[in-house]
């Protein structure tokens, strides 16, 4: 490693010196290229290069649909570490990696996560290395800060270059999937959960686009709740992986090792809507709402009923997921269950 260093600084220096030779006026990133141009001819001599300048430091071409374009596939699920040029793991999002740098938290989700492309959504120089990569294909990159510390695009290499600043990484990148339309995507898996997970349950069971609710319990009575009333409610949520994210049963909450010793655990408290509204009003515990999934399961709901929905993230937290523990566009499994007030 010793080395390899002493051969930087010599390669840097050469270059430095051609460059002081050459150019008159210092543009914002010229240092910063030439250091990043002496670190490949060290360590990875004859990287190829991305259209915008990106170095491929290891590439192992998947089989499946190409990303290509983000207008064409504006979303990819993938896998992601990012170190330091030092080799220091910075962030991940596998749980492996969490463990290893003692960032690891057992509420926390871990796994491929969803990216959405384009302008003023991702960093170019990470749209740049996305485009030619394949389904079920891995990626190395040495991607330049100009290309990662924005978010807006120029058409050429030199533009970015000339404005904008910031760190230079390494993405490891794996590619699970290319994603044409999002909410088909979402769907689809939703639909497939459904078909594998219960018998005899197919996409015709859907009760409106994306949602599907189950009755897994009989109720005692087939009466609807009136109006303006409260009802009881015990509930476990969890991610289409099988992994649980909340409750409010604490003997459930022990087993799945989410249990906190900071909340009440016990049936919630479910404000009913009034006669001139609908299941949008229902309100959940103190809070003023809902997502609109579990109010839709609930509205279908009858007293001591036990029942299971499933839905898309348009029902649920959309895009912007919820905190560390449900990423963006994940749909949801609630499994329910009427009860007496306690």
């Amino acid at each position: 490693m010793k080395m390899k260093k002493t051969t930087l600084y010599l390669v840097l220096a050469a270059l430095l010196c051609c460059g002081c030779a050459k150019v008159a006026k210092t543009g914002l990133n010229d240092a910063n290229k030439r250091y990043l141009d002496a670190w490949i001819q060290v360590n990875h001599p004859g990287a190829a290069q991305t259209a915008l300048g990106s170095y491929i430091l290891e590439d192992v071409p998947g089989t499946g649909t190409l990303a290509g374009a983000a207008d064409d596939n504006g979303f990819v699920r993938l896998e992601y570490t990012v170190r330091t040029m030092e080799g220091s793991v910075q962030s991940a999002c596998t749980e492996q990696w969490a463990k290893q740098l003692g960032t690891y938290d057992h509420t926390t989700y871990y796994g491929p996560v969803i990216w959405q492309r384009g302008k003023n959504l991702l960093a170019p120089g990470l749209d740049d290395a996305l485009e030619s990569m394949r389904e079920g294909g891995s990626r190395t990159l040495l991607i330049p800060g100009w290309l990662l510390s924005t978010t807006k695009y120029y058409k050429t290499e030199k533009e970015y270059r000339d404005n904008i600043s910031g760190t230079s990484g390494i993405y490891e990148l794996r590619l699970c999937d290319v994603i044409p339309d999002i909410q088909k995507w979402e769907t689809d898996s939703v639909g497939r959960y459904v078909a594998r997970v219960f018998p005899g349950k197919t996409v015709r069971d859907s009760l409106q686009y994306g949602f599907y609710y189950f009755r897994t319990g009989e109720p005692s009575s087939t009466a609807e709740f009136k109006t303006d009333t409260t009802i009881y409610v015990n509930y476990i949520l969890r991610l289409l992986n099988g992994k649980v994210v909340d409750t409010n049963v604490r003997d459930t909450a022990a087993f799945y090792d989410i249990y906190s010793s900071s909340r009440e655990y016990g049936p919630t408290s479910i404000k009913w809507f009034s006669k001139d509204g609908t299941y949008k009003d229902i309100k959940f515990g103190s809070s003023s709402g809902a997502i609109e999934g579990f109010q839709l399961a609930l509205s279908k709901m009858h007293p001591h009923e036990k029942g299971t929905t499933v839905f898309y993230s348009g029902l649920g937290y959309k895009y912007s997921g919820s905190g560390s523990t449900i990423p963006s566009y994940s749909p949801l499994r609630f499994d329910f269950e009427i009860v007496d007030k306690p």
